[in-house]
């Protein structure tokens, strides 16, 4: 059996010692140049202000150099090789990727040490770098706590497309990581399967299910701390636990639903969710739970990058407007399709869950802006600080006839799923 063998994965990683959550410099003296916080998404870098850090996909092909410039793009190649190099819309307004994703640089008098380093800007001054990875901030946070940068929306993940929270190492047993789901923050393998505990004085529904369920066996060697402990689990078997229950792995190719008609388990949770407004509700679709409005429709989001292949967004304030037209022409017509999620006259935002002002209609003409300063606005939900939109056509609950709408595969109107759990899992 497939998860039988992890066990042996978690043994061979020599669990002696745990990963600490802050650089251990050692002699050296240099002041860590950003600290670790604890966040719905996990423990990540954020700066001395509290602005969130993040890391580029593009630069781990070239260690040591950033590929974030000031360079804007005004075309792109097309992929088919049918057309050549295609003008991007209204290139003249598009921003390069370093404007967009600011790099975290360095003082005059900042000092390497253990796992950071800084590597020259082509522009000139210094930039950090966490284990090699050059760090940036985003024009999309707004203020400290905000971690707008890396949010994945749709199939085509193209929220956060080539963009990741930089992470700060957790002290966890080898194996062990933390997923998120709609619970919160619980527990997981590395492979991304959750960790469960069997629900004391519970009797199970499925035949033999302590059994079947594997407990995290713990390496002869292995010490732990604080909330951490290692308990016998029968047969000479050290088995980890947390919070004083037993951790197990559900076997291989289990569904949420074949756990929850099993009865008796639940996640290990580490953060529990800060839950969602009154105002935000759930629905079964054949996408999974998707978060709707109070109706139960659906609720999307616009998100957009240029195709250049420079992972710059192009869904801000002021970035031209022909993303939206191309996918359902002027202003009235983009108004008809899709209906900004208005908040109510004293909203209470919570967990990922913003308000914010959006122009309604979205653009005056295809030749302007997105936002234009003089366009009328609406008070908004927002998921990690994009607006939500329900969709013309979505008639019941759980309808998702908007979910894809989209233009050269790069931009367009996702559903919001809830996270960590779908319909396929």
């Amino acid at each position: 059996m497939r998860n039988i063998g992890l066990q042996f994965v978690f043994a061979l990683c020599g669990a002696a010692s745990l990963v600490s959550a802050l650089p251990a410099f050692g002699a050296e003296t240099a002041p860590v140049p950003a600290r670790a916080e604890m966040t719905d998404d996990g423990l990540i870098w954020v700066t001395a202000t509290g602005m969130t850090l993040y890391t580029y996909h593009a630069d781990d092909s070239t260690p040591g150099k950033s590929q974030c410039v000031n360079v804007p793009h005004p075309a792109f190649s097309d992929p088919t090789g049918g057309f050549g190099s295609i003008p991007l819309p209204r290139a003249d307004a598009h921003k390069s990727c370093s404007q967009k994703w600011p790099p975290y640089l360095a003082g005059e008098q900042a000092q390497p040490g253990s796992d950071w380093s800084l590597i020259d800007r082509p522009e000139g001054g210094k930039q950090w770098a966490y284990r090699g990875h050059p760090l940036y901030t985003s024009v999309k946070d707004h203020k400290a706590g905000d971690r707008n940068g890396a949010v994945s929306i749709g199939q085509a993940n193209l929220g956060g497309r080539g963009w990741s929270l930089a992470m700060a190492p957790l002290s966890f047993p080898p194996g062990l990581t933390l997923l998120r789901r709609e619970e919160g923050l619980v527990l997981a393998t590395l492979n991304n399967r959750p960790v469960y505990t069997s629900r004391p004085g519970v009797q199970h529904a499925c035949y033999n299910c302590e059994k079947l369920f594997q407990p995290i066996s713990a390496p002869a060697l292995a010490s732990v701390s604080g909330e951490w402990a290692i308990v016998g689990a029968g047969a000479g078997v050290r088995q980890y636990a947390y919070k004083n229950k037993a951790l197990y792995i559900a076997p291989a190719g289990m569904s949420d639903g074949d756990i929850a008609e099993a009865g008796g388990w639940e996640t290990v949770v580490f953060r529990k969710s800060p839950g969602n407004p009154p105002e935000i509700e759930k629905h079964l679709s054949l996408l999974g739970e998707v978060f709707t409005n109070k109706q139960g429709s659906t609720l999307y989001a616009f998100t957009c990058v240029t195709p250049a292949g420079d992972g710059v967004r192009c869904d801000d304030p002021g970035d031209a407007a022909e993303y939206w037209a191309m996918l359902c022409g002027d202003g009235k017509e983009c108004a008809r399709r899709w209906r900004p999620y208005q908040a109510p006259a004293n909203p209470d935002p919570m967990g990922d869950w913003t308000v914010v002002d959006v122009a309604y209609p979205m653009f005056s003409e295809a030749s302007g802006f997105t936002y234009p300063p003089d366009a009328p606005r609406v008070k908004t939900w927002a998921y990690r600080g994009m607006p939500v939109y329900t969709y013309y056509e979505d008639k019941a609950p759980g309808d998702i006839r908007g979910d894809g709408i989209r233009l050269f595969s790069f931009s367009g109107f996702y559903a919001l799923q809830v996270p960590g759990r779908g319909l396929f899992d």
